[in-house]
């Protein structure tokens, strides 16, 4: 079979981690014996096979961010690379036999007036920023007219969609709920060396929906001296880094430091020394909070304890993770210093993931899509 894969995100380089997860999901698919064509957001590269549309929407702190921060002023880069997008899909299409989008908006829209079986996967910016938008309902009504199969990361986004078009509850219950998949003998292999003093890890872009501020804010509550190391780049990195100073005024037993963006060679060294790993995030005020972070899936295959906020997709990882009240400084410190003090056995933090190979959910998903082959044939 012959798959499109449409996504706005995907490896600019053999390390990059941004899209690493798409790609994978790629390669699994060709050991699955398919031949995959992929057509992603970013700068033109030559040699990897990729069609590549250039856009400024999906770099530093993403699309649903930017939108969040200036509607208006990127509605029209927002339609037009859509339109690119749609235009890129619909040459193509005539070849494929199936199309796999990663995210609603824009990639599955884009697939729309084609007549290829599609797979639509829902990762939770898209559907927040959709819902915040109120075009949610329409989207989905239209996934549904198109004969599409769905795919959310977490339960808390496909009961979030049945909340919104009750009427598509039916179709939307039978959707496949499915955490992307995990490079999980890659990430088991990571060499453990936890650093003294402990290292509190967090692999995230700097934006608020990661509430990086809530981490600062417990720093000063540790009871242990500690080390932050932030990898990850964003709009919000100026004003944490201000933050940051501070704490370590008030607190100079938590030093912290800001690593910038990272490739995924560093991410694993960064796994390797961290004690915990920690996934602070919020609920914004428009209710828009995390699908299911990689970051969190990857410490626990590589056997790292992960502290994370009560939200979204994040509540679905207990009791492997220990969670949290979000925006509680003080209870996220309160577990920090539990799991650092008497960590769980890797071995169980890695089986709680066992699940999640790749091999294992890209079958998954190919049978997840089989519906809509059926009905298109």
């Amino acid at each position: 079979m012959r798959i499109g894969l449409v996504t706005t995100s995907y490896p600019r380089s053999e390390h990059d981690p941004a899209g690493s997860f798409v790609a994978a999901h790629a390669r699994a698919l060709r050991t699955l014996g398919h031949d995959v064509d992929v057509i992603a957001a970013g700068p033109r590269s030559a040699g990897d096979g990729v069609v590549r549309l250039p856009s400024t929407l999906f770099e530093r702190g993403g699309a649903p961010d930017a939108l969040e921060r200036a509607p208006l002023a990127l509605v029209g880069p927002a339609i037009s690379f859509s339109a690119r997008l749609a235009a890129a899909v619909a040459i193509r299409a005539r070849r494929w036999d199936a199309i796999v989008a990663h995210w609603l908006v824009p990639s599955a829209i884009a697939a729309l007036p084609t007549r290829v079986p599609l797979l639509a996967i829902a990762h939770g910016g898209d559907v927040h920023t959709l819902r915040r938008a109120r075009l949610l309902a329409p989207v989905l009504h239209a996934l549904h007219r198109r004969g599409a199969e769905l795919v959310f990361v977490s339960h808390e986004l496909r009961a979030i969609a049945i909340a919104e078009v009750p009427s598509l509850a039916g179709w939307l219950e039978r959707a496949t709920v499915q955490p992307m998949g995990l490079d999980v003998a890659r990430f088991a292999a990571i060499e453990r060396a936890p650093t003294t003093p402990p290292t509190i890890a967090v692999a995230a872009r700097l934006v608020p929906v990661k509430g990086i501020d809530v981490l600062l804010a417990a720093a000063a509550r540790l009871r242990r001296e500690t080390r932050i190391v932030i990898a990850g780049d964003g709009p919000a990195r100026d004003e944490l880094e201000r933050r940051a100073a501070r704490i370590r005024e008030l607190a100079r037993r938590a030093d912290v430091q800001f690593l910038g963006s990272v490739d995924t060679t560093e991410r694993d060294r960064l796994l390797g020394r961290a004690s915990v790993v920690v996934v602070p995030s919020r609920v914004l005020p428009g209710g828009r909070t995390e699908g299911m972070p990689m970051i969190a899936l990857e410490a626990l295959a590589a056997g790292v304890p992960v502290v994370a906020s009560e939200v979204g997709g994040l509540r679905e990882l207990a009791p492997a993770a220990r969670l949290v009240r979000p925006e509680d400084p003080g209870a996220l410190a309160a577990a920090i210093d539990a799991v650092i003090a008497a960590p769980p056995p890797a071995a169980v933090l890695k089986a709680a993931v066992d699940h999640l190979a790749w091999e294992r959910v890209a079958l998954r998903l190919c049978e997840a899509s089989a519906p809509a082959t059926r009905r298109d044939a």
